[in-house]
Parts: structure tokens; sequence; C-alpha cells
């Protein structure tokens, strides 16, 4: 039975608190910059499987307009033992180089199949004049 992803949370850092819980810490939807080419230091995805049984591998992406891919995480391989189990994948981007603003979209894959595609922006900030 092929899993549910529960959620999809881009942030700069994950954290786990001694019982278990995770914590997103600055959960965004897009990026800014005030020059580009830009490099994004480091940001994390966090993706919650559950209702599902069996072996999977899923790894994300990141891609610009044209479905090229700008950034990749390994493939990591889990398990679901049935409707009630869950299983967390975080995954770390670091140094992200992204050559102009627009539109960019983040696909989590499963098994080698696109299963879950949404959108975030990269945009242009004007630097503040001095006072």
């Amino acid at each position: 039975m092929k899993p549910e992803l529960q959620y999809s949370i881009l942030c700069d850092d994950v954290r786990q608190e001694k019982n278990g819980k995770f914590i997103f810490v600055g959960a965004f939807n897009l990026i800014a910059a005030q020059k580009f080419p830009t490099v994004h230091p480091v940001f994390y995805m966090a993706n919650r499987w559950c209702s599902g049984e069996g072996e999977f591998r899923e790894m994300s992406r990141i891609v610009n307009e044209e479905s090229q891919i700008v950034a990749a995480s390994p493939e990591v391989s889990f398990q679901l033992k049935g409707f009630f189990d869950s299983h967390f994948v975080i995954s770390r981007f670091q140094g992200v180089r992204f050559a102009q603003p627009g539109k960019y979209a983040v696909e989590v894959v499963l098994g080698g199949e696109l299963f879950r595609r949404f959108p975030f922006q990269v945009v242009q900030i004007q630097k503040e004049p001095a006072s």
C-alpha cells in the first residue's frame, strides 16, 4: 500500500526534542536575495510519510521553470508497517545556487516517480537606502 505524504515543509532548520517531537524553524515559501546569481547557504525539507505498508525510496529536488534540477537530496529508503506507522525524511540542502529570480518547484519523488510537486519563488529585493 502506497504511503501518504502528510506534509512537506521547507525551513531554515529542523530540531528534535528529547521526547521525539520535531521543531521546524523558519518555515518559508520563498527565498529573497539582493543580487543574482545567489547561493542560499542552507535549508531543510521535512517530509512526513504515513498510512502505507512496505519498503519505499524517497528523494526531493528543487527544479526551475524549465524543470531543470537545481538541487537534489540523496535517495533515502524507509519502511512503513501499516496505517498507524509514520516516517520522517529530513533532507539538508547546502549551498544551493539560484541563477536568477523566478518560479521554482519542490518535487518529492517516491520509488522513482514524481509523487508531489509544489511551487515556491525566488525573488529579488532592493537594497534598503542608507539612513
